[in-house]
């Protein structure tokens, strides 16, 4: 059964907790590389293209991205599917090479509205059975 839709921006962490108060985003402080290494390791079933597309897909989860770089940092990743708050704790935490993710920036589309990470993950159903 799937679970809530969603489509997002990720950007790296915030240093201010006023995700409204303008001024850019920071980046996801790792390389392309890194991430995509990573992803083909950790996830099972994950296939990531050159371009910086990639989809992972099992029994209760199904998310297609972009990850967008530049200056050897990700600018942001797009997000777009279903998934339960752990897998998608499990893809970003893959992604970012780090597990604290709480505060990453999360532009949740296409309402455009601003929220961190924890925030966002606790908004979708916590765990598939």
């Amino acid at each position: 059964m799937p679970t809530d839709s969603f489509h997002i921006h990720l950007y790296g962490p915030r240093p201010d907790t006023n995700l409204s108060s303008g001024g850019p985003m920071p980046p996801i402080p790792t390389s392309f590389e890194a991430a995509g290494e990573r992803l083909q390791r950790s996830l099972p079933m994950v296939l990531l293209e050159p371009d910086g597309s990639f989809a992972w897909a099992g029994k209760h989860h199904q998310v297609v991205g972009m990850i967008y770089d530049a200056a050897m940092e990700i600018q942001y990743v797009e997000l777009r599917g279903h998934c339960d708050a752990k897998n998608l704790r499990k893809l970003v935490e893959t992604l970012a090479g780090t597990v604290e993710i709480d505060p990453f920036a999360v532009m949740v589309l296409p309402e455009r509205q601003w929220k961190n990470f924890q925030s966002f993950a606790n908004s979708l159903v916590a765990s598939a059975p």
